[in-house]
């Protein structure tokens, strides 16, 4: 008899040894980064600011356990890539130059969707006659540097056919380049939306903006997880990235357009300011989430921008940078593919 019930013991251990695995426990709490604007309590301007406000990815965890945390950095990408650096964040949305650089140096990161287009601007002191990118030769431009906006004013030199020699970037924070440009100790300022009221106010004229470029021409970025974070909780990673789709999603809906500028003000934009910078731009368009090829021949300029500024000192695999297997899952599954069909490497559409 007690070689019989050994026998079963074994038996039964072998059995459970070889049955798979139970559900993954799930997260006490997941914590998310975003760039900070406004004053007092800082709020995002993007698409996770939208699936915060609307509870999208907070929806997704109901009926568990899991807490939803969100934190908007007023320090933009260096103080979101410092808190990914000690283990403070599980996903974070900010823009490819800072996090181009979080990954070269060594940050556990895995890029899961786009977080879409940033508008740019161009503004110049209206007593000089700077009516387009071309006209800045020879003159003062102040932008922050290793930010997406300082990819944008490279870009649109080489676009007119100019250079980093032919301007010089004087390197400021957003609030000392509006500084800057009413003492007239810069020529002109490239920047976000935070720009466009100087113009009401006199300070200076916009001279140029991003969308104007054509697809190619807005800043971008990306919606990061940990590895740390993907591997050991890959039901919540496909629950936060469906979250962060339906977000896109809702956003898309033109009904939705007015709601979505009340949610963005909470950073402290006005919203005639929020409707100005996005004037002519379809939302579903400019906030695709996909990782497709056009997506990621972006993110290979801004690989090539990090690398010719000396921001990095070795290039990045992107075929292992980028997991499209929790979008692409999400987009089927919410049967979004004609919403978002694939882009080639140009922008045009594929199908």
């Amino acid at each position: 008899m007690r070689r019989l019930f050994s026998s079963l013991l074994l038996a039964a251990a072998v059995a459970l040894s070889a049955a798979p695995s139970q559900a993954e426990d799930a997260p006490a709490t997941i914590r998310f980064g975003d760039v900070g604007f406004g004053f007092g309590t800082p709020f995002g301007v993007g698409l996770q600011a939208i699936a915060d406000a609307k509870g999208f990815i907070a929806d997704e965890f109901k009926g568990t356990p899991t807490k939803i945390e969100f934190t908007y950095f007023t320090g933009t990408g260096p103080a979101i890539n410092e808190a990914l650096s000690n283990g403070q964040l599980d996903f974070a949305s900010y823009g490819a130059v800072p996090n181009i650089i979080g990954k070269a140096n060594g940050l556990d990161t895995v890029i899961l969707a786009s977080y879409g287009g940033t508008a740019i601007f161009g503004a110049a002191r209206p007593d000089l006659d700077i009516k387009s990118i071309a006209d800045l030769k020879g003159k003062k431009v102040a932008i922050q540097k290793a930010t997406i906006i300082h990819w944008g004013l490279i870009t649109a030199l080489k676009n007119a056919g100019l250079s980093e020699k032919d301007v010089t970037i004087v390197d400021l924070k957003n609030a000392d380049q509006l500084a800057a440009i009413a003492a007239k100790s810069v020529d002109a300022v490239f920047g976000a939306d935070f720009l466009l009221p100087l113009e009401d106010k006199g300070v200076a004229k916009i001279f140029y903006k991003s969308s104007d470029a054509g697809v190619g021409g807005e800043g971008f970025g990306a919606f990061l997880a940990t590895d740390t974070f993907r591997k050991a909780y890959p039901e919540a990673t496909q629950k936060v990235v469906t979250g962060f789709v339906k977000a896109a999603q809702w956003l898309a809906d033109d009904k939705n357009r007015d709601e979505a500028y009340q949610i963005w003000s909470r950073a402290g934009t006005p919203i005639e300011v929020l409707r100005k910078s996005n004037a002519g731009s379809p939302l579903g368009q400019k906030y695709n989430p996909r990782l497709d090829d056009f997506f990621v021949a972006r993110y290979q300029s801004g690989i090539a921008f990090d690398r010719e500024q000396k921001l990095i000192r070795r290039d990045i695999d992107l075929k292992t940078w980028v997991d499209r297997s929790f979008i692409d899952n999400a987009v089927a599954s919410l049967k979004l593919q004609a919403l978002w069909p694939d882009r080639s490497a140009a922008g045009s559409l594929e199908n």
